[in-house]
């Protein structure tokens, strides 16, 4: 099976989605080193999503992305706000 990924810079989700929601989050989420995760697009979205987290997710469905992998290292696109953090 392939799947497709998008890659997008930590800097798309707010501090606390990354420090807090992440770690607790009710879809499939698994840290990627010390600095970034990759989250599953699912098709449906938990009440509590954070909204940063929501943007990204929509994106990544319209572009028929099975995950998105945010990394610290790869550079914000201009489809989505950038918190500074």
């Amino acid at each position: 099976m392939i799947e497709i990924l998008l890659a997008l810079s930590t800097g798309h989700l707010r501090e606390q989605t990354c420090n807090t929601w992440l770690h607790e989050a009710p879809l499939a989420t698994f840290a990627k080193g010390d600095h970034g995760w990759f989250v599953y697009v699912a098709d449906d979205e938990p009440d509590d999503l954070p909204p940063d987290l929501r943007d990204c997710l929509t994106l990544a469905r319209s572009l028929d992305c099975d995950w998105v992998m945010f990394d610290r290292d790869v550079e914000p696109i201009a489809e989505l706000p950038v918190y500074t953090w």
